[in-house]
């Protein structure tokens, strides 16, 4: 579709996209060129000969009614406006997935806290956990725009200029950029200069230059949710105060009217009023809706990206057919599924007939990716509705939520459509469209239902299912461009840099938490281990020693997993949230810890030993060993540690403080009361005279009795 000297043209493959088929066009246009019919006035395109251009004006009135298609002024108005948006487009096709050394870093950094050691009083740093999952996904995004602006070519005008003429200079080019990133919320500077400054920063060291080094600092001043409160209703006020005035007017309440409160500094009001979940409150009060709109809201994305792969979007909707049950006629069943942009080809769904949840987006997810080969989407899209934002929470990489009850926004909705449109419709039991539906031909002839209520022919729920998922199956295998399937168009389509989802992606998307089956609480680590319960049955799972990838259980010579004693001597007691793979309940599961839920490791399933030794197979004796000298190495490396307090704590100087169960006070009184009644005689003192000395018998009268004794033994 282009406009040419004030009149709108389409293509071919526009108006086949609105129901038209190839044949009809091709006769249409030939008539009108033969002089024969007045419709359907065509064109070669000016930009390309070989393609012939159909004048929207010489369609009749009847055909654009029947096929839908929208009027020459909004279509006009959506030409004009994506047109604003090509240099956006462009720039956003030039941004690359985030870097496997990027990513590795972002991972593989640890949050370290202070420690002591008591023999030496040398103070040293210890490993505490990863960077909660939410900042490494914040820091990827901006690790792709400060990738993007890196790059030397754009130091190249003619290199710029063919993006967009009006990148003069590399200032315009970054400009745009943070008007961009900015809207998309990424964290990164707002003005040319610190974006040229944070820029040589991740040159010289990469994603970490985005990492505050005091990240997870416990130090922190903290405050309460109601001083929080105070702060935001401070910070709201349309004049803008800055964090220092606020902090003054803060402070003043607590000396006049709340002292029960403590004073802050400048720096805790920053940190409390910038957190993601705060400051969406004041922005809107403080800088109005249309400021609110442009930094929390996304953009839409109206073009078709240049390659599969680009942009998965995903969403639910009804499956509009009705079905029969035992309480009679239904139209209950939902679907969840995944499109390739690009392709218009659908790489995975998931059905339900209750409502839709993260599990259901879960499972089609994982169908796309399987579908794919493997392969991570450059962008993920979709809608706020409750399941994706739960299952987006923990999905790794670069995903935009598109504007909820907004059709045009996400290029799914306009799928689905079709879907309905161009295969559901031919099936008797079709429910119609949506309720805002405004044709007659997309909605439901009630009529047929009755009458196939009454021949009792309506499909069962199972058979609804199979025809349901054919139809995505029809859809893939239709051909539409070039004489090519959708599904052609995807497999013959490559990914420029494709990136490929990892064992650890995996476990971030589609592992599921323990929440529900432990009524919202964690899983204490015992000396047994740790038991979790998965629908009603108890699986069994300990740390063991793992290879330096920290994944794989490092293996004995016998091909045995060895228990961690460092882990279970440091963490009996510990509380951990547990996710786990739902299709594999018998390998591992995941361990985090703290509210923010920080992945500390695996535990693996413990194995059961043998209760008696005829019942040992071949390999028991040798696993049994194993946990025995584990069992001996816990009890010698404790008692070693019990000798090392004792050593240190035993000191003379440390002994005549004499510690005692008794006061002293008490026992210096006792002794008193004792000493002066000392030489009185009591009831139970006796008499010198009846003290009767005991005879002591001679050493050689003992041995002769001794040896009569045992003259006298009898050995019959």
């Amino acid at each position: 579709m282009k406009p040419i000297d004030g009149k709108l043209y389409f293509e071919f493959a526009d108006l086949i996209e609105y129901g038209f088929t190839i044949g009809y066009l091709k006769k249409a246009t030939s008539l009108y060129r033969s002089g024969q019919a007045k419709a359907y006035a065509n064109i070669s395109d000016p930009d390309d000969g070989r393609k012939c251009l159909i004048s929207y004006d010489s369609i009749p009135a009847s055909a654009i009614a029947n096929k839908g298609i929208p009027t020459k002024k909004v279509l006009l108005e959506e030409y004009e406006n994506g047109q604003k948006e090509n240099i956006d487009l462009a720039i956003q096709s030039l941004l690359k997935p985030l870097s496997d050394k990027d990513k590795k870093d972002l991972q593989d950094f640890r949050i370290k806290r202070e420690q002591a050691n008591l023999n030496t009083g040398e103070v040293f740093l210890e490993e505490v956990s990863a960077l909660p999952k939410a900042k490494i996904n914040a820091y990827g995004q901006a690790c792709r725009w400060l990738a993007l602006m890196a790059e030397e070519r754009l130091k190249n005008k003619d290199f710029r200029c063919r993006i967009s003429p009006t990148f003069q200079t590399l200032k315009d080019f970054y400009e745009a950029c943070i008007t961009l990133y900015t809207a998309e919320g990424v964290a990164l500077p707002k003005n040319f200069r610190k974006v040229q400054e944070k820029v040589a920063e991740y040159k010289k060291h990469g994603a970490l230059c985005l990492v505050n080094r005091n990240f997870g600092n416990t130090r922190t001043q903290k405050i309460g949710q109601e001083q929080l409160e105070y702060l935001i209703k401070l910070y709201s006020d349309d004049r803008k105060p800055s964090f220092a005035l606020v902090t003054k007017w803060y402070n003043n309440a607590v000396e006049q009217l709340r002292t029960d409160w403590k004073s802050v500094a400048v720096r805790t009001v920053e940190n409390n009023l910038l957190q993601p979940d705060v400051q969406p409150v004041w922005y809107m009060a403080r800088h109005g809706f249309e400021a609110w709109k442009e930094l929390y809201e996304y953009t839409m994305l109206r073009y078709k990206p240049p390659f599969r792969d680009a942009l998965w979007s995903i969403d639910g909707t009804k499956v509009n057919y009705y079905y029969r049950t035992e309480k009679g006629t239904a139209a209950k069943l939902q679907v969840v599924a995944v499109l390739d942009a690009f392709s218009e080809c659908w790489l995975g769904w998931s059905f339900t007939t209750g409502k839709e949840d993260h599990l259901q987006v879960a499972n089609a997810v994982k169908m796309a990716v399987k579908n794919s080969g493997g392969i991570k989407p450059s962008q993920f899209q979709y809608d706020n509705g409750s399941g994706n934002v739960k299952f987006f929470k923990e999905m790794a990489g670069l995903h935009f939520p598109a504007m909820p009850n907004n059709g045009q926004s996400k290029p799914i909705e306009s799928a689905f459509k079709r879907l309905q449109q161009q295969v559901m419709r031919e099936n008797r039991y079709f429910t119609g469209q949506n309720i805002t539906a405004k044709e007659l031909d997309s909605k439901a002839n009630k009529a047929i239902l009755k009458e196939l209520e009454k021949e009792n022919t309506l499909p069962d729920l199972a058979a609804v299912l199979r025809q349901a998922e054919m139809d995505f199956h029809i859809w893939n295998n239709t051909k539409v461009k070039d004489g090519k399937t959708r599904k052609e168009l995807y497999q013959e389509s490559q990914h420029p840099h494709p990136t490929f989802f990892t064992t650890r992606d995996a476990q971030d998307v589609f592992w599921q938490w323990n929440d529900e089956n432990n009524a919202g609480r964690p899983n204490t680590y015992y000396r047994t281990g740790l038991q979790v319960i998965f629908n009603g049955k108890k699986y069994n799972y300990e740390a063991v020693v793992m290879n330096s990838d920290g994944y794989t259980p490092s293996l004995t010579p016998q091909g045995f997993m060895v228990p961690d004693v460092d882990f279970h001597e440091r963490n009996v007691g510990q509380e951990f949230w547990v996710k786990y793979d739902p299709d594999n309940l018998r390998d591992r599961v995941a361990l985090y810890i703290g509210k923010d839920r920080r992945f500390v490791g695996y535990a693996f399933q413990k194995e059961l030993m043998q209760p008696t030794v005829v019942s040992y197979q071949p390999g028991d004796r040798e696993n049994i060993n194993i946990r025995l000298d584990v069992k001996k190495q816990q009890k010698q490396k404790t008692q070693e540690r019990l000798s090392d307090i004792t050593e240190r704590f035993d000191s003379e100087e440390l002994v005549k403080l004499g510690h005692s169960f008794v006061d002293k006070e008490a026992l210096n009184n006792a002794e008193a009361d004792y000493l002066e009644g000392f030489n009185r005689k009591t009831a139970l003192e006796p008499e010198e005279d009846e003290l009767v000395p005991v005879p002591v018998m001679p050493p050689k009268d003992l041995n002769q009795r001794k040896y009569q004794a045992y003259k006298n033994l009898s050995f019959d």
